[in-house]
């Protein structure tokens, strides 16, 4: 049987002849898109900050207010008569006014 002899074995040749040279090519590339990205960040957040916010009115009307006396009973009479008195035929009515203080 054969056993392994580490010194019967030709001594490997390096494969590099030259010192190591890293090359800064790649790290300035990586400080390049990292810059890129921190200064699209940047950017973004102050469009963001500088954008108006809309705020809804708190005004109530007479629709909402008829939407929102209902009795505190759950009792099925008082719950019959609550979907009785709401009337919601007029629910769409402030979607125009809506839309042209949005525009």
């Amino acid at each position: 049987m054969d056993t392994f002899n580490p010194n019967q074995m030709p001594p490997m040749q390096s494969m590099q002849s030259e010192p190591n040279k890293k090359s800064a090519g790649p790290l300035i590339a990586v400080i390049i898109i990292l810059a890129l990205i921190i200064i699209g960040g940047l950017y973004f957040l102050k469009e963001r900050s500088s954008q108006e916010v809309y705020i809804p009115t708190t005004t109530s009307d007479s629709i909402t207010d008829s939407l929102n006396e209902q009795s505190d009973s759950d009792d099925l009479n008082s719950i019959e008569a609550d979907l009785n008195a709401t009337n919601l035929d007029n629910l769409d009515q402030g979607a125009a006014a809506i839309e042209a203080e949005l525009q």
